[in-house]
This record gives C-alpha cells, sequence and structure tokens, in this order.
C-alpha cells in the first residue's frame, strides 16, 4: 500500500483526486449533519416501514454510492470523511470494522479497493494499491509543492528528539 497526506484547501480541492475510470464509491461511517443538533427527515427501512418527519441526530451510516453521489457529499463541505474507491460495489457481508487489523488491507484488495481517501479537516491521507496513481497525484502541479513541505515536515519531526 503507498499513501501520502498533505494539506487540502477545500473538499473541492478532493474531487481532482479521485480516479475518473471508478464509479464505485463507499463511505464509511457517513455523518451527514456534523454539528449535533436535531433534523427533520424520512426514513424507510429495508423492509419498507416507512417514518416521515421523523426528528434525528447524530446519524452516522455507510453509503454506496458513485461519482455523482460523491460530487454532492463533497459539496457539502464535511470535515472527516473515509471514502473508499472500488472498482466494484462492496458485498453486503463486507464490514470494515469487523476485519482483523493485520490482514484488513489485503482483504479490502480482494474485494475490489484501489484507493482510498481520509480527510481529516485540513489533512488528506491518501493511500493505493497502485504506486502509479500516488506518483500521479505527487506529480499534479496543484498538490507538489504541498506534498513536498509536508513530507519535509515530517522527515524533520523524525530527526529531532524528543525532550519530553
Amino acid at each position: 500500500m503507498n499513501d501520502l497526506t498533505f494539506e487540502i484547501n477545500s473538499n473541492g480541492e478532493i474531487w481532482e483526486l479521485f480516479d475518473k475510470k471508478l464509479n464505485s464509491i463507499f463511505i464509511h461511517k457517513f455523518v451527514p449533519n456534523e454539528v449535533i443538533e436535531w433534523w427533520k427527515t424520512d426514513l424507510i427501512t429495508q423492509s419498507g416501514t416507512e417514518f416521515k418527519n421523523l426528528s434525528v441526530r447524530q446519524m452516522e451510516m455507510d453509503i454506496q454510492t458513485d461519482l455523482n453521489g460523491l460530487k454532492k457529499i463533497l459539496e457539502l463541505n464535511t470535515n472527516q470523511l473515509r471514502i473508499y474507491q472500488f472498482e466494484k460495489p462492496i458485498s453486503d457481508t463486507l464490514e470494515i470494522e469487523s476485519l482483523p487489523e493485520k490482514n484488513r488491507n489485503q482483504i479490502l484488495r480482494q474485494n475490489g479497493l484501489k484507493h482510498f481517501f481520509f480527510v481529516d479537516f485540513e489533512f488528506i491521507t491518501i493511500g493505493s494499491f497502485e504506486s502509479e496513481f500516488i506518483s500521479g497525484i505527487e506529480s499534479n502541479p496543484k498538490f507538489e509543492r504541498r506534498i513536498v513541505e509536508r513530507k519535509r515536515i515530517i522527515a524533520k519531526q523524525k530527526t529531532v528528539p524528543n525532550k519530553l
């Protein structure tokens, strides 16, 4: 797994990073409303039970969507996202949090994972099984300087002894 971390200025910039040939998007533990407050929504369960005008808060869900759905989600300017880009939709039985840590990446790869994008406020971590994908991002003029700067900071932190 190849990965890199750098500063991101907006969720709009994130859109440029995705592989537009892969249309299966999985967003893990998506929170549609980051502020803890009550909001109104309708809900239809898998069995067809329908709830109208519910008041909800702290709703969290896994989402499977396509690139168009991802673009709408990015427009929400959510501060934290765990986005996985697969070559095919994931199965109903695949639950990331139940996968053993030591072979999680291998299992996800076997299920078609190509790239992941972890957004944490102003930072993004991108991982890929394809080194060419990461190299393409590193050489993108828009992100190249930020990536080099982040690597420099990390390298400097590793050389400075901890004086605690």
